[in-house]
């Protein structure tokens, strides 16, 4: 965890992907409409909770593969919070928004309330500060909050 804060936030504020792994999962089964798993370009099969946990906090590149899976068309490559977003979240979260935790906001992963997989905006009123184990869960557990500009309540 200290390794992994301290390569993405040289300065304090993460400026950089955790890291890069390319999935190749289809967007009906991403959005939860049909039943599959993701593939790794290591060929290791993933299940979608894990494809979706990933991407929470990952630069999404949507591809449009043609009929002999040749690449068409690479889409929008960034939709992480920004540094202002993410000093508002640090103000706002004051650290882990799960109800009880104590993790400072430098160690915390923005999470998007409703997934950006399934339209969420990257906004203030879409994202939540989370650390690791408390984003596991919200994801294990399809947890949901109510964000207003200046709280996050989790319904647990």
């Amino acid at each position: 965890e200290v390794v992994a804060r301290g390569v993405a936030a040289a300065d304090g504020l993460p400026v950089t992907d955790k890291a890069k792994l390319v999935v190749t999962v289809e967007h009906d089964v991403l959005a939860g409409t049909l039943r599959g798993t993701g593939a790794a370009l290591s060929g290791d099969v993933l299940s979608v909770d894990t494809v979706r946990r990933l991407a929470c906090d990952a630069a999404i590149i949507p591809m449009v593969l043609g009929t002999a899976g040749e690449p068409l068309d690479v889409g929008r490559t960034r939709r992480l919070v920004t540094k202002g977003l993410r000093a508002a979240l640090w103000q706002r979260d004051q650290g882990c928004s799960f109800p009880g935790c104590t993790i400072p906001a430098a160690w915390t992963d923005a999470h998007h309330v409703r997934h950006w997989w399934a339209g969420g905006r990257t906004s203030l009123l879409n994202t939540a500060l989370l650390c690791r184990r408390h984003h596991t869960h919200v994801h294990r557990h399809e947890l949901t909050a109510t964000v207003t500009a200046t709280t996050v309540t989790w319904h647990v």
